[in-house]
């Protein structure tokens, strides 16, 4: 959106420029400039301009602007100034009657002012102006990190932009799988021309893209309409909000009406770097969270009784309640050529993308080895059954692996949302059915504590487990030995009660 002839002129810079033709149309928005120097010159205006003049042409063409209005070449632009006393000593009379009859500021400005100065200044109001209107206000500036902020922060942002451009926005958000609107104008939009969310950045019909500015990759993307090549085109203008070279959201302006014009460009700059503080803060504070919470659980897992009330007071500090139930899963990278902890920001990516991280946390033990509390309310709220908590693990790994190729991940699950105090105790059960589950079940990639029956109840050395489980897999090859087998894995499941 431009800016109105009279909002400009009531800038200081703008005092000794006086209107002396088309007040009426004082309320023309400007959306570029250019020069007149020849008598065609309107020709090639598009509209909406501000025409600067010396008043030569009119001077050698006294003609030229009466022409002009008779063939409709000056009938759209918005305004015009002429310099005072450079070529003409006064404005002619009917030049003056013809921009009071179609409503267009005529203005005289001083001599002496050269065009670059003009312009610079022109821009500035606009950008001056722009910073002002996006100037966006929260009540949660205090809680950088938690979902209101960035909830308001977003929609305010969108809201102002429909606000100062009249052209409706959107944002999709990668890693929350999560749409935000300026106002229902877009939703109304998408859904009259037949388009998905998705078909903004992967469009599901023929187009084109062509790069407006390739520093921050934004670009006016337009739909082909095959069956009518020469007619209107949908089209928008997307920009990519990225962190470290990963694309966290998708920033949408819908061209509804028209191409937005040059001082838009302005509007969507300044958005696009308000929506790329959002996520840098959100970042930055999630990455100090989490930080705190690993360090908090690696002081939990080596406190001693006599330590309970530093465990407390470190909780209180990171705003963790140790009462809250979790149930506990171990992770663990199987490829010893690879490093899952060198490879961190990526993980930690993959797990905020994937389900299991809407309700849990993620914390690194070792090189290779890590542990995940889902808090167990929300837990069970997700993955109410066995198979559907392996699958939320699964979905893990699978991204793990397309962030990381190579890489292979086992885990070990303990349900019994038991609170921070007993970590200890639940990470060793949890370290201990890793251990055992990949020999008693080689086959699986997921083992839950529940899953071990007595022998959880044992500590056998893994090399002697294996020699007793190997007399096991030797009776499994006769087929004699399946009753054998049935009423022992009966005896075992009674607690050894025949």
């Amino acid at each position: 959106m431009g800016i109105a002839v009279q909002e400009l002129l009531a800038n200081e810079y703008f005092k000794d420029f006086h209107v002396i033709a088309g007040r009426k149309g004082l309320n023309k928005e400007i959306q570029g400039v250019t020069l007149l120097e020849a008598p065609d010159g309107p020709r090639w205006t598009r509209g909406k301009e501000l025409i600067l003049s010396s008043g030569y042409v009119i001077q050698q063409e006294p003609d030229c602007i009466s022409t002009s209005f008779r063939e409709g070449s000056l009938q759209q632009i918005s305004a015009m100034m002429i310099k005072r006393e450079r070529y003409l000593d006064t404005i002619p009379e009917d030049i003056i009657t013809l921009f009071d009859q179609y409503e267009i500021p005529l203005i005289s400005m001083p001599f002496s002012i050269a065009w670059m100065e003009l312009m610079n200044q022109l821009n500035t109001v606009v950008m001056n102006r722009t910073v002002r209107r996006f100037r966006v206000h929260t009540n949660s500036v205090a809680q950088v990190g938690n979902q209101s902020y960035k909830e308001q922060k977003i929609r305010k942002i969108l809201q102002a932009v429909e606000m100062e451009m009249n052209f409706p926005a959107f944002l999709h958000d990668l890693v929350e799988e999560k749409d935000y609107y300026s106002s229902s104008n877009f939703k109304t939009i998408t859904k009259s021309f037949g388009l998905t969310n998705s078909d903004y950045w992967e469009p599901s019909r023929p187009y084109t893209r062509y790069t407006l500015c390739d520093t921050i990759n934004m670009a006016r993307i337009r739909l082909i309409n095959q069956d009518n090549v020469e007619g209107p085109r949908v089209s928008w203008i997307i920009i990519p909000i990225e962190l470290d070279g990963i694309i966290q959201a998708y920033f949408v302006v819908m061209e509804s009406r028209e191409f937005i014009d040059y001082y838009d460009e302005y509007s969507l700059r300044i958005a696009f770097l308000m929506l790329q503080d959002v996520y840098e803060q959100i970042m930055i504070t999630q990455h100090l969270g989490n930080v705190g919470f690993e360090n908090f659980i690696h002081f939990a897992l080596d406190y001693q009784e006599k330590d309970a009330a530093k465990l407390f007071y470190q909780a209180n500090i990171q705003g963790i309640s140790v009462y809250t139930p979790y149930d506990y899963i171990i992770f663990h990278q199987c490829n010893e050529e690879k490093s899952a902890r060198s490879e961190r920001s990526l993980f930690i990516e993959s797990f905020q993308k994937s389900r299991l991280g809407k309700f849990a946390k993620i914390i690194f033990l070792d090189e290779n080895e890590g542990v995940s509390l889902a808090e167990t309310d929300l837990a069970i709220y997700d993955a109410k059954t066995q198979d559907a908590y392996f699958g939320l693990l699964r979905e893990f790994g699978s991204l793990v692996t397309e962030k990381c190729a190579g890489m292979q991940l086992v885990y070990a699950l303990c349900r019994e949302g038991r609170n921070l105090q007993e970590i200890r105790e639940c990470v060793s059960k949890c370290q201990k059915t890793l251990k055992m589950g990949q020999i008693i079940f080689p086959d699986r990639d997921i083992w839950e504590y529940s899953m071990l029956g007595p022998l959880a109840w044992f500590e056998v050395p893994a090399n002697e487990l294996e020699n007793l489980l190997k007399e096991y897999r030797d009776l499994l090859i006769d087929e004699k030995n399946r009753e054998l087998l049935i009423t022992l894995k009966f005896y075992l499941e009674n607690n050894m009660n025949y």
